[in-house]
């Protein structure tokens, strides 16, 4: 049987605990995520009703993302269960022992609504606001599958998500070095202009610039000193290969914490 996306993700990570033991316990943390999602992901087969293709290239054009949250096939008894999950293993992995609140499912979707429409890709402090994020992404992926498709964004060049609107957390560059935005949460890559900042919009290169990542020639760091906000990159004419799009913003922690260190989000 055909590995899917996160499986061959979780194996990635199953190597980097090998090697970077002191990390075990993170890259655990997100193997056991990604496995709550595989298993969701594996439930959802309905299809969404799409309207008139040439509403949606209305959209696209008037700079409308596709997706609203009505689109999503949510069943609140199973995203209730998939959030209690979720936040208990944000627990554990804090080694809080505190006990999860139990929250009605029609105040669960009420909270996953309010989650939607903040498309900021920012960490969050509140455990129940990351665990209903992580618990909305099968389904905002499978709605992305569905729905893209059918559009043409190669002119969309704007820094939030042309499928669900939220921001980026990591891109790459192609091999004609084309940057391509990845986004935060339905996982939908879209392009964008090579210099300039998404989140901001700015243009001023005296405000912005990219690092080398050290010893990984391949991986860079774009920082943006208008709105102090970063974006990590991977230049695959450099790499060689095509990187793996949801382990690889987990493998490369250590650039997140160089960003924050400098003062950037």
């Amino acid at each position: 049987m055909q590995q899917t996306f996160r499986q061959k993700a979780i194996l990635q990570l199953e190597e980097a605990k090998k090697k970077e033991l002191a990390l075990s316990s993170y890259y655990q943390l997100y193997q056991d995520l990604l496995q709550i999602q595989e298993e969701v992901a594996g439930n959802i087969s309905t299809s969404l009703d799409l309207v008139d293709e040439s509403v949606m290239n209305d959209r696209l054009h008037s700079g409308k993302p596709q997706l609203s949250f009505e689109h999503l096939p949510i069943d609140p008894h199973l995203f209730a269960n998939q959030v209690h999950r979720i936040m208990t293993l944000l627990l554990a992995y804090q080694g809080d022992e505190v006990e999860i609140p139990v929250l009605k499912e029609d105040e669960l979707i009420e909270k996953a609504h309010q989650c939607f429409q903040e498309t900021q890709s920012m960490e969050k402090g509140d455990l129940l606001q990351l665990a209903i994020e992580q618990a909305l992404m099968p389904y905002l992926e499978h709605a992305a599958r569905q729905v893209m498709p059918h559009l043409d964004t190669k002119k969309w060049l704007r820094g939030n998500c042309p499928c669900c609107g939220a921001e980026s957390n990591f891109s790459y560059l192609e091999a004609e070095g084309t940057r391509i935005l990845v986004c935060s949460r339905c996982r939908y890559q879209w392009r964008y202009r090579r210099t300039g900042c998404p989140y901001c919009n700015n243009i001023d290169p005296k405000t912005l610039r990219f690092y080398p990542a050290g010893e990984k020639k391949s991986h860079r760091l774009y920082v943006c000193d208008h709105c102090k906000r970063y974006l990590k990159a991977v230049d695959q004419r450099v790499a060689g290969t095509a990187v793996d799009l949801i382990a690889e913003p987990i493998l490369t922690w250590s650039l997140d914490r160089a960003a924050r260190e400098k003062g950037y989000q």
